[in-house]
């Protein structure tokens, strides 16, 4: 999983080190995950062989009563205290292990967005060829909220050729994510960070999954560059149509 690069101010918000909420304190009213979606605006299309190809997302808040909320200056950052993970793994310098740990509060909440490795764009997660992914800037505000039957257009990033032009052929890409940074502290004051992904556009390993689970994929078929003999028919062929016009105006 690739991160944006808005996780480095996530770092930031963490060092602090401020216990925002406790573990016993209250939450306000928020919306169940299971309520958020995310899916592609235009799944499929047809693009030419040196064409970047651009990514763009929709996020929806499907109940009818209650907002998403994301904002470190309430408890729980205004999240369902159920939907939080309670315990992060941290790594113990004594022992040069990792250790899961429960969080005794929590420090701070970051939304952004994450790109699941995923499909046949490219072959080692946002790196290519054929195509390397780039991320678009950050979509989300801070604090966020997104109030119910809202919903958020963003551009997600661009699949840009890496290696000249792409061979002909459908491509896929299934899996982005809603991305949740989670920070808080230890019952011994260790810094403690964890992910959480309120929703995605799907979690399953493969395309197939996905379709079989009905979600929405994202394609583009590539089409072939012409060959140089074949842009020398395609003139001939538009001087003929040319010839045959003006015969029919004369006539």
């Amino acid at each position: 999983m690739a991160m944006s690069p808005s996780f480095q101010r996530a770092l930031a918000l963490a060092a602090t080190g401020l216990a925002l909420s406790s573990i016993a304190g209250g939450a306000s009213a928020q919306v169940a995950w299971s309520s958020l979606k995310l899916e592609f605006t235009q799944p499929s299309g047809v693009v030419g062989a040196t064409d970047s190809i651009p990514v763009d997302l929709r996020f929806t808040n499907t109940d009818a009563s209650e907002s998403f909320v994301v904002d470190s200056s309430l408890p729980f950052g205004g999240l369902l205290q159920s939907e939080l993970f309670t315990t992060a793994s941290w790594f113990n310098p004594d022992t040069q292990e990792f250790e899961t740990v429960p969080f005794a509060s929590y420090t701070g909440f970051d939304l952004t967005v994450g790109f699941g490795c995923s499909g046949t764009f490219t072959t080692v997660c946002t790196g290519g060829p054929p195509y390397m992914f780039e991320f678009a800037a950050d979509p989300f505000s801070e604090p966020f909220v997104l109030a119910p039957g809202d919903s958020v257009s963003y551009n997600f990033g661009t699949f840009v050729p890496s290696a000249g032009p792409v061979a002909p052929g459908t491509y896929e890409f299934y899996r982005s994510v809603v991305w949740l940074n989670v920070y808080g502290l230890g019952p011994a004051g260790q810094e403690l960070s964890t992910v959480q992904f309120p929703t995605s556009t799907c979690m399953f390993d493969s395309a197939q999954a996905c379709l079989d689970d009905g979600k929405v994929i994202f394609t583009r078929t590539v089409t072939a560059i012409p060959e140089p003999g074949t842009y020398g028919l395609m003139a001939l062929g538009m001087g003929v149509l040319a010839i045959a016009a003006r015969r029919r105006r004369r006539d």
